[in-house]
This record gives C-alpha cells, structure tokens and sequence, in this order.
C-alpha cells in the first residue's frame, strides 16, 4: 500500500514538473507543414518574380500513354477549342480513348466523338471544321486515319480498305493538314519502309505518293509550344519539373505548376490561353489574370 502511494505521488511530481517547465504532451494534429519554398532558378532571374499571372480554368482527364503518340491535344485554328482525349470510362485509361472538344470560352465539352479507340496525332483542319486522328481497329489490329466532321458529328476513315500496309499495326501518322487542304498521311509498309498518302475531304480521293525510310518518318513527333503566337508569353520548365510563365512584354515570370512533369505544352492561336499536360490531367489557363486556382 505504502508503494503504491509513493508511486502515484511520484507521477503527480512529474506532471507538475513538466508544467512548470511549459512542456505540454504533443498532439500531431497541431503540428503544421512547413511549405516548400520554390527558388527561382539562376537563369530566370533576370525576371521580375510576381505572385499570379494566369487563371486556372480547369483540369480534364486524359489518357496516361509512354508511348510516342503525337499531339494529344490541340487548339483550334479559328476558334479557342482544345481538341483532346480523354478515357471512355471518364477517368483513368491508357493509348487510347475518345476525342473530346473543350470550348475554353464556354467552358463546355462542344463535341465527343463516336470512335472509342483514338490513338492521337490530333490534327485541325484550316477551317476549324474538322480534326484529324489516328485510330485504333481494334478487331483487325491496325491504325488507321479518320476525320471527324465537328458539325455534323460524322467520321470518315479516309483510308478505309488501304489502312493495313504491312503484316503488323500498320502504324500511322499525320504529316500535315492545317497549312492546306490535302490531309498529309504515313503508314508503315515494311520493317524500313514508311507509304506517304494523301487525301481530298472535298473529292474524297485518296491518293498513294512516295515512299520513306523509318528514319525519315517524323509524323507523330510531338509539337510543344514554347512561347505565344504573339510572342507575349514563354512557358520554362526547370530541372525539377516546375514550370514557370514568363510575360515578355513586362519581364515577370510566375510558378505556373511545381514538381510535376509537363509532358506537353499548347497555347491557343489568340494567345489567351495554355494548356499543359502532365500524367493524368490536362490544365488549362487563362493568361493575364490570377486566381487560387482549382483544388
């Protein structure tokens, strides 16, 4: 009985002791991070750092891919639309999923296309009519090139019975279309040999043309925007994967993303807005504004 006094007498010394002292148990609740400050790399500090200089509108799912795809997004030549892909189940997936237009104005989708399987490459028409992609046959195994009609919702394989070229995927890429009105194709006919094709939205002909080595073939190299059509706006990602926005007009550069990788790069023809793609997500930003942005 005498130990068992002592005991608690003891234990209430130490509680008044660690009250004096000012020491309180700690609760892991209370703790608060500190945040991560971002240091402006050496090389952009010649420009004036300011807090915001873009709104984030909002985030889009899109596929995950580690293969080399082409354009996995693209703005519209006529309008602010941002043609993409997104999953058919609507928030992960991988290569292939649907082609979606994002009107950034409205911030609406404007068209979702019929095709479950889009490979990428997206390529607008001049008109701002039309895109342009790479699709996967999924019963017969090859690529083909189909372009969808964004007014009246069709979509034409322009390639149809001439899409399998080789004993394999048949592979495909889009040279050109935006600068003219013949879409400019790939296809792999051979281990070392690459059939260029091109083909007529307006007579519908489809035309075989010359034949390429595989080392020659740079029809799904991805396009990244760097600076602004009118050269207003530069976007720089540093060796930790932040990606900083420069006005060039005013010398000032903000944190746009930190620690993510930026996998692809687009500002729209007017110069209004960026989008960037990482894994997962493509962002898109209203440039000469701030705000908190989207959690």
């Amino acid at each position: 009985m005498i130990l068992m006094v002592v005991f608690v007498l003891s234990l209430a010394l130490l509680a008044g002791c660690a009250s004096l002292t000012g020491i309180e148990p700690i609760n892991d609740e209370e703790i608060a991070e500190t945040p991560t400050v971002i240091v402006l790399p050496t090389q952009l500090s010649v420009q004036t750092r300011v807090e915001g200089q873009a709104c984030e509108m909002t985030r889009l799912v899109t596929i995950q891919t580690d293969e080399i795809q082409g354009d996995l997004m693209s703005w519209s030549p006529k309008e602010d639309q941002l043609a993409l892909l997104q999953p058919e189940n609507g928030y992960s997936g991988w290569y292939i999923g649907t082609l979606v237009v994002y009107d950034a104005l409205s911030g609406e989708t404007v068209y979702t296309s019929n095709e479950k399987a889009v490979f990428g490459d997206l390529t607008w028409s001049a008109d701002g009519n039309s895109v342009a992609f790479v699709s996967l046959d999924q019963e017969g195994g090859y690529y083909t090139v189909k372009v969808a009609d964004l007014s009246s919702g069709g979509e034409t394989d322009v390639l149809d019975e001439a899409a399998r070229t080789d004993d394999f995927a048949s592979q495909k890429g889009i040279l050109s279309w935006n600068g003219s009105p013949t879409l400019v194709m790939t296809s792999v006919c051979g281990s070392d040999c690459v059939r260029v094709y091109r083909y007529d939205p307006e007579s519908q002909l489809l035309t075989e043309g010359e034949e390429l080595r595989s080392n020659e073939n740079n029809s799904l190299l991805l396009q990244n925007d760097d600076v602004s059509a009118d050269d207003n706006w530069k976007v720089t990602v540093d060796d930790n994967d932040n990606c900083w926005l420069t006005d060039l007009s005013q010398n000032t550069i903000s944190l746009l993303v930190a620690d993510t990788e930026i996998l692809e790069i687009k500002f729209s023809l007017s110069s209004q807005y960026l989008a960037l793609r990482t894994a997962e997500e493509i962002g898109v930003y209203q440039l000469g504004c701030s705000n908190p942005g989207i959690n």
